[in-house]
């Protein structure tokens, strides 16, 4: 292998580097998919959501063959206290495909396997240590003693881009945008997950939360249904929880605990647990997209955005591979790495995830910041609603009078309220 040489390698079987490996492949490159797994998806225990807009641009025809779990119908969004709820809950009827809850242990073994029948060469189980640079231009990648070349490197290795770091292409990960998720499967009937969640076969339903489920610092927990599992966690940022000093083993277990989350998981069984760093930083911690002979696509890139009530993560990581995909094949035909030719991978993503993370580049400093969002205000909204829903023979009052006193109990200036609902607004 050490005197072999391939027109692209691309570093970590992710979704945006197996769709890299794969949009190459059927375009008759010569390419190469290394990971540190031992099967692709094997690092990806849990499961989230997919938007399939992305999946059907990476492969139009055979997408629906794809392993994907449920049909997300219902969109949730929980505000919690140590013991009380508030649910806001959306159901839609039209068939739209827009997104499925997926487990990437099977899902990203399955794409894999489409990327090495369309000629992509597959690794597994190789850890790259370091790139090869010559002229200020990287030509290769060292692992295992050997040294591998090539026109062009693609590093999607993920949130820990340990190689481009060493090789100086992109700078260390900020604490401050980096968030610690902890994800959890759980086993559960077909039936049950039917019954508990008002859902026919096939279709699912999303659940975002936050307040207690974090105890109250920034992040937050997620809930999907799977055909016959349910993938459940949180999110928490990680400066907020290193300054808290709280646990979060702990604070999943207490979420895990709560009355409106046990109810779901009646007897389900863990089949599965890992724990997993996300990049929030945004548009203001994206990193040099390109450099001689380089990109770099999906998580390592820091392409995810978390508004809330929506994460994006999986679609951003395939569109990005996609459009590296593309920048290499314009590069191979043209027989140019420099980074001067490379600069159209930013211009491929300018229309889309660039885009989005531009618009939004204000999300994660307000969820991060904002005093009152994890702890008063789902509070209020709890407090509120069960003001709403008493009825004990006192006077009754207007929601808007019920408002104001609770405030005033809370001690929250008003103006506040007014300024995050304003910031909320524009920043999400």
């Amino acid at each position: 292998m050490a005197d072999e040489k391939f027109q692209v390698i691309v570093i970590g079987a992710g979704l945006a580097g197996i769709a890299a490996a794969y949009r190459l492949a059927e375009a008759g490159k010569e390419v190469m998919l290394v990971d540190r797994g031992e099967y692709p998806g094997a690092k990806n225990v849990s499961g989230g959501r997919i938007y399939t807009y992305a999946l059907k641009k990476l492969m139009p025809e055979t997408w629906q063959h794809a392993p994907l779990e449920r049909e997300i119908k219902r969109e949730i969004m929980m505000m919690m206290t140590d013991a009380d709820s508030m649910m806001i809950d959306t159901t839609f009827a039209s068939p739209k495909a827009q997104s499925f809850s997926v487990l990437r242990s099977s899902f990203d073994a399955w794409l894999a396997s489409q990327a090495e029948e369309a000629g992509a060469m597959l690794i597994p189980g190789t850890t790259v240590d370091g790139l090869l640079i010559r002229d200020q231009k990287v030509c290769g990648i060292q692992t295992g003693g050997e040294t591998i070349e090539a026109d062009l490197v693609i590093d999607a290795e993920g949130v820990n881009a340990w190689v481009a770091e060493r090789a100086g292409l992109r700078p260390k990960v900020a604490v401050n945008d980096i968030a610690v998720g902890v994800k959890c499967v759980f086993k559960l009937s077909e039936t049950s997950i039917n019954e508990r969640f008002n859902v026919s076969s096939g279709e699912g339903a999303a659940m975002l939360c936050a307040g207690d489920c974090t105890q109250g610092i920034s992040g937050g927990a997620f809930f999907y249904t799977n055909r016959e599992s349910i993938s459940t966690g949180i999110v928490a940022d990680t400066s907020s929880l290193k300054a808290s000093g709280l646990s979060l083993t702990d604070m999943l277990e207490r979420y895990l605990r709560h009355p409106a989350i046990a109810r779901y998981l009646s007897g389900a069984e863990l089949i599965e647990y890992s724990a997993h760093l996300i990049p929030e930083g945004g548009f203001q911690s994206l990193p040099p997209l390109y450099a001689n002979g380089f990109l770099i696509a999906g998580d390592a890139a820091g392409f995810v955005i978390n508004r809330g009530f929506t994460v994006r993560g999986m679609d951003y990581a395939l569109m990005s591979g996609i459009a590296a995909a593309e920048t290499a094949i314009e590069a191979i035909d043209a027989d140019d790495f420099s980074k001067e030719k490379l600069k159209i991978y930013q211009d491929k993503l300018e229309p889309t995830v660039l885009k989005d993370l531009k618009t939004l580049k204000h999300a994660h400093d307000y969820i991060a910041h904002s005093k009152y969002l994890f702890t008063t205000y789902p509070q209020l909204a709890t407090d509120l609603m069960s003001r709403l829903y008493t009825a004990d023979g006192t006077p009754s009052k207007s929601v808007i009078s019920m408002a104001r006193q609770m405030m005033k109990d809370d001690k929250v200036p008003l103006f506040h309220v007014l300024k995050d609902a304003f910031k909320g607004s524009r920043s999400l």
